[in-house]
């Protein structure tokens, strides 16, 4: 099998697109800075008070956000996918898609949740709530990061287009299993 073995109806992207979009990419690469900003504080203040155990427990159980797993399934839903065309989509094999779904509190690899992110189809913004659930932030300064982070901003959302710029850039494909 090649480096992309889902079949495409589509025209393949043209080597032209795919120097255009690494070329933007590479606009996203953050400054480097030689000195530390003179603005910024190192130093933490201690506050004199610290608050009691017992408040804290109470703000924590007062706290419900969802679990990973829980907007997943809740994506899928709310985008009428079954879960066969979800697992496909996002290349996750049906083990992998069963141990997530049957889990609550299953935690995904970086690059798995990256591919739920694809497999739905998200806009840029829910995608980077479906990664802070699973505890990921997509970082500017990581090449591969940032050729997610432009896809997802773009709206290129074929996980073989996504593949097509990653390979391009040097960087590991998505392939979850």
């Amino acid at each position: 099998m090649g480096l992309f073995s889902k079949k495409k109806t589509k025209e393949k992207r043209s080597a032209e697109w795919i120097k255009q979009a690494l070329e933007k990419i590479e606009e996203l690469k953050p400054r480097q800075v030689s000195e530390p900003d003179p603005g910024i504080r190192y130093m933490v203040r201690r506050s004199d008070t610290i608050p009691d155990r017992t408040d804290f427990e109470i703000w924590k159980s007062q706290l419900r956000f969802p679990t990973f797993q829980e907007m997943l399934m809740t994506c899928i839903e709310k985008k009428h996918m079954s879960n066969k065309e979800f697992y496909k989509a996002a290349l996750i094999d049906r083990k992998l898609f069963s141990a997530i779904k049957n889990n609550r509190h299953y935690k995904p690899k970086k690059e798995t949740a990256v591919a739920c992110c694809f497999g739905l189809k998200l806009c840029l913004s829910d995608s980077e709530k479906l990664l802070e659930l699973a505890g990921y932030k997509l970082s500017l300064a990581i090449t591969w990061d940032r050729v997610v982070y432009y896809c997802l901003k773009n709206n290129i959302v074929d996980i073989d287009d996504v593949n097509e710029l990653l390979y391009a850039e040097g960087e590991k494909c998505i392939r979850v299993s």
